[in-house]
């Protein structure tokens, strides 16, 4: 491979991460070039194999030529992540292996990149790659979700483990020239909230504005499954919805139809069930198809209980609880109207839906000192 400048991009566990992290760099190439720049290569960690390599592509088409997947960086960077077991093995897990782990990041990208790595992008990182500046995007700080785990009832932590987790979030989340936290996300159910650091600016959804699909799909309901390993029993019981099923992952989905999460802004698509990452969130959001998610599992990243809140009280999906489809399909309308009302304030606030353009402009400006 011929050397030339790179951005790198950095992100936590699941599809999503990686796929937004990329549009990021994208985005930021982007903006580079408008500001009269040459475009750099973008190193993306090959974490999930093949399945990545094929959903990147499906994605990105003709644009992964700007694309180089590392899976030496990805096996590294997996060590860190929340692989389906207990959330409290996730967290000693990372506890225990981000030093280790940022090391040997650190040590590998030198080795085989050298000084050419000019930026790092990242989403809500598990790890410190310490080659380059640093832009931070996230939904939410880790350190401040474990500090408020004490809000969730029948999740017990050990003391110890708790605050190892909050000191290890405060060393992956510290430390980057500017920290953009999206709205709406974890906390924007709260109306005290304080900045946690100077660097902290709220942005735009941070993923690009879904495309109006107008295939030709028979009327029925989207299953979003999650790159998430562990959580197939969530979106089995979705089946007893009744309706037709279309989804990204059939073999999960009994009886469902394989499909991509294109189709989800089809006007024929009468709900979005999926966990609630905000990359899913964002997108029922957006493109007007309601979103409904399943209750909160203590099993689950504690993420998913403050994101549930922050759904339910801005209105713009519903909590699955066992309740019949024709009384989720009731509250659909509601959603639909709420969510038309975030989208115009996200808009009044900031000028547009598009948050990965919006960042980019913030962090090309000050890399280049403009």
């Amino acid at each position: 491979m011929k050397l030339k400048d790179f951005a790198i991009t950095n992100f936590a566990y699941g599809n999503g991460p990686y796929l937004r992290t990329t549009e990021l760099a994208l985005s930021f190439n982007d903006r580079l070039e408008e500001a009269g720049e040459k475009r750099f290569g973008i190193i993306v960690p090959l974490v999930y194999g093949d399945k990545q390599k094929r959903i990147m592509s499906e994605d990105f088409g003709t644009r992964m030529d700007e694309i180089v997947l590392d899976p030496e960086l990805g096996a590294i960077l997996k060590g860190v992540f929340y692989d389906g077991g207990s959330y409290l093995e996730s967290l000693g897990g990372w506890v225990d292996n981000f030093e280790k782990t940022s090391e040997s990041i650190h040590r590998y990208l030198k080795n085989k990149y050298g000084d050419s790595i000019v930026v790092e992008l990242n989403r809500s990182p598990r790890v410190r790659y310490d080659i380059a500046p640093s832009y931070f995007t996230s939904f939410g700080f880790i350190g401040e979700i474990l500090e408020r785990i004490g809000e969730i009832k029948g999740l017990a932590i050990p003391e110890g483990l708790l605050n190892a987790g909050i000191k290890t979030a405060g060393l992956a989340e510290s430390g980057h020239r500017i920290h953009c936290l999206a709205y709406p996300a974890t906390f924007a159910h709260l109306k005290d909230r304080s900045p946690r650091c100077k660097t902290e600016v709220e942005v735009p959804p941070i993923m690009l504005p879904p495309a109006v699909n107008n295939d030709n799909v028979e009327r029925g309901i989207y299953i979003t499954v999650s790159g998430i390993a562990g959580l197939g029993d969530l979106y089995a019981n979705a089946g007893k919805f009744g309706a037709k099923i279309y989804t990204n992952n059939p073999d999960l989905i009994p009886g469902s139809i394989k499909a991509s999460p294109r189709i989800i802004p089809n006007k024929n698509i009468l709900f979005q069930f999926a966990r609630s990452g905000w990359g899913s969130v964002w997108l029922s959001m957006i493109s007007g198809t309601p979103l409904v998610v399943p209750a909160f599992d203590l099993n689950d990243d504690p993420e998913i209980y403050f994101n549930n809140k922050t759904i339910e009280q801005l209105g713009i999906g519903i909590i699955y609880r066992g309740q019949p489809i024709e009384e989720i399909l009731e509250g659909c309308a509601e959603v639909k109207k709420n969510s038309v009302k975030v989208c115009e304030e996200v808009k009044k606030r900031w000028g547009t839906l598009d948050g990965n353009r919006y960042c980019a402009g913030l962090f090309v400006k000050d890399l280049l000192g403009k």
